[in-house]
């Protein structure tokens, strides 16, 4: 029985391009979604079209019928939709049939939304295919944490064994991948972790971290963690992956509470990054391992330098592209049926795993100026909602933010960078350091909008303002706990550059209260970088305090100059007025002639308002070249 998504139906079988033995002929497509045209990107006429897919735009059409065109609601639109359908075009794309088999499902989901909305309108065959669920575009080895396209070389000797029908396929494997001339390294971790902290200390550790980290970054699942380590420090070994995650978690509780000695907490930390830079555990990215790079990327983002942090988010990401966590279960060809039922029980960790390291990954990269690893699309369908968790927060802030593409046209990203701001703005934050990440991105898109020299509307001055001075009480509060987030220092600091940057009176008035928070935060911490913040904004105040000054100076010089000038005039016209004779000037008498406002009587009905609105020409003449006052 033939699949109803490829028949043809009479009316489009003769708008078909011409076939040869290669397939479809090129056919320029006959209108361009709105995304790709504001872009003056290359639209191929899909839904959504190639472009669109590529970049996460959200892909749309304009309506082509004319009527609808000038029609002002959405009732009327339905309506005239319903009987011209068999005349129009689609509203969303002139598309072919094979182009409605690439719908997403959450294109889908939101194509039906806003055709329910009346935002756009579908033809009935591109409805009929919205529940549509394209074909599986990977392969996934569950054993080995594994994940390749289905068009790779290693796959490919395995998918020729099953063509032909061998008995014995080839397994998936890199077969002949180089030449072998070199064995492999073994595993070379020697530190005994188990010996060098007790598990009293561990349990405590994972309890502070649950408390203070979890439930902003819960990626974890807790009590799995907690008993794995029971029986890893009971004679139960759990192998080097669990390891270094118990590093990563007492490193960051032991960093964010002072309970290790700052010796014995480098040294978990760094038996952590032994294990995670040995090349025989990197070579199966578990879950574990993941995790593990994700505690990583935490710790060196609040301790070390930015190109360091950004370099692991990145790792992290190829990472979960290595092990398929972007990828729904739906969406993959498992090489074994049990891996079905292993990721099915992991799907909510595999997901909030791969949308806080997506988290990490655009908030480093959009602060510090970089790329993002772009996996595509993360689902978050299979999230299992827990109490006090707002992991789901973190990735509402995250998702708002347009592609970073500085070759973009310039209105076409003031537009989008306008809007994101606006949106991000409007999410509720619950949580200290969301208010803190939330302000940095305003602050990321304050500076993007500045670098393109259209202006900064002042509603959206308004609004990274108002978004800074939120920040300020909930660094101080951070701080105060003694919990040393990477922002609660930073988000102050940048917050001043950007009030002295806007410089008006509404910016210049939060200062104070912005120094205060930034002196108060850095007495607190007492550390080298602190205080080089503080000094570094205080002397940005004093520059702007002796910029004012200058300008002062110099109106105060022009006032005076203007004031010498006004009164030196006077003196001279008194002079002149005195000294001159009026019977002897007929100017002068003239003038004197011609009656001013106060000699008019309005009543006068015999009065001439021609002569009065006609000055002698005497009068006139000084004015009559316009040349001597260019």
């Amino acid at each position: 029985m033939s699949n109803p998504l490829h028949q043809k139906s009479t009316g489009e079988a003769a708008s078909q391009p011409p076939t040869t033995a290669f397939g479809h002929l090129r056919q320029r497509s006959r209108q361009a979604c709105i995304p790709c045209r504001q872009r003056k990107r290359k639209c191929d006429g899909r839904l959504p079209c190639s472009t669109c897919t590529g970049y996460g735009y959200e892909c749309h059409y304009k309506c082509t019928n004319h009527h609808e065109d000038n029609s002002g609601n959405a009732n009327g639109q339905r309506a005239n939709a319903t009987t011209n359908n068999a005349k129009r075009t689609s509203s969303t794309a002139a598309v072919d049939e094979s182009s409605t088999q690439l719908l997403p499902a959450k294109k889908a989901v939101r194509l039906t939304e806003e055709a329910r909305e009346g935002t756009v309108l579908l033809p009935k065959q591109q409805q009929e295919t919205l529940n549509y669920k394209p074909p599986p575009n990977g392969i996934l080895e569950p054993s080995k944490s594994r994940y390749m396209g289905r068009h790779s070389s290693v796959a490919f000797p395995r998918w020729l064994g099953l063509n032909l029908q061998s008995t014995t396929p080839p397994r998936l494997h890199s077969f002949a991948y180089n030449t072998g001339i070199r064995r492999e390294p073994g595993y070379g971790v020697r530190f005994q972790l188990v010996e060098f902290i007790p598990w009293d200390e561990v349990n405590d550790s994972i309890d502070l971290y649950t408390s203070v980290i979890h439930p902003v970054l819960g990626f974890l699942d807790i009590e799995s963690l907690r008993r794995r380590c029971r029986d890893h420090w009971h004679g139960k070994p759990q192998g080097a992956d669990l390891e270094a995650v118990v590093c990563g978690v007492v490193g960051l509780a032991s960093l964010f509470s002072g309970a290790l000695s700052e010796e014995r907490e480098m040294r978990i930390v760094l038996h952590a990054k032994e294990i995670l830079d040995d090349s025989s555990v990197s070579r199966f990215p578990s879950i574990d391992v993941i995790s593990g790079w994700i505690l990583r990327t935490v710790y060196i983002r609040s301790t070390s330098r930015p190109h360091m942090a950004w370099l692991y988010s990145c790792i992290t990401m190829h990472l979960i592209e290595a092990a398929g966590l972007h990828r729904e279960i739906e969406g993959v060809i498992l090489t074994t049926d049990s891996g079905k039922r292993m990721i099915q029980e992991t799907c909510d960790i595999r997901e909030r795993i791969a949308t806080v390291a997506r988290c990490l990954n655009t908030i480093i990269s959009y602060e510090y100026g970089r790329s993002m690893v772009d996996v595509g699309p993360i689902s978050q369908k299979n999230i299992i909602p827990r109490q006090g968790d707002l992991t789901l927060q973190l990735y509402e802030l995250v998702r708002v933010l347009p592609p970073d593409d500085t070759n973009q046209d310039p209105l076409v990203r003031r537009l989008e960078l306008s809007a994101a701001l606006g949106r991000l703005f409007a999410i509720s934050t619950d949580h200290e350091f969301l208010t803190l990440v939330k302000t940095d991105l305003c602050l990321c898109i304050y500076r993007r909008l500045r670098l393109l020299d259209l202006g900064v509307k002042q509603e959206q001055l308004e609004q990274v303002i108002a978004a800074g001075t939120a920040a300020l009480p909930a660094a101080r509060n951070l701080v105060a706990r003694k919990h040393p987030w990477w922002n609660a220092i930073g988000t102050v600091f940048q917050f001043v550059c950007v009030l002295l940057a806007i410089d008006s009176s509404e910016s210049l008035s939060v200062i104070p209260d912005a120094m205060q928070t930034l002196k108060t935060i850095a007495k607190q911490l007492n550390t080298h970088l602190a205080m080089e913040a503080l000094n570094t904004a205080r002397g940005l105040v004093r520059a702007l305090t002796e910029k004012k000054r200058r300008d002062i100076n110099i109106l105060e010089k022009l006032s005076e100059a203007t004031d010498n000038d006004t009164n030196l005039t006077t003196t001279n016209t008194t002079t002149a007025n005195n000294n001159n004779n009026d019977d002897d000037d007929p100017d002068r008498q003239q003038q004197q002639q011609w009656p001013g406002p106060a000699s008019l009587d309005m009543m006068d009905g015999d009065w001439n308002w021609d002569a009065y609105f006609q000055p002698p020409y005497s009068t006139m003449s000084p004015f009559l070249d316009m040349r001597s006052w260019l």
